[in-house]
């Protein structure tokens, strides 16, 4: 699977505490983090 660029460049949020997985693949919808949509690929 080849990656896909989300953006280029900073991204700036606020954030509640908790526990926040990066996405790695690019391929999620809920940029910057990962929804596990790269195990249905």
């Amino acid at each position: 699977m080849e990656p896909k660029i989300s953006k280029k460049g900073p991204c700036v949020m606020e954030m509640q505490p908790g526990k926040y997985f990066w996405s790695s693949c690019g391929h999620s919808a809920i940029q910057p983090f990962c929804d596990g949509v790269h195990n249905k690929l």
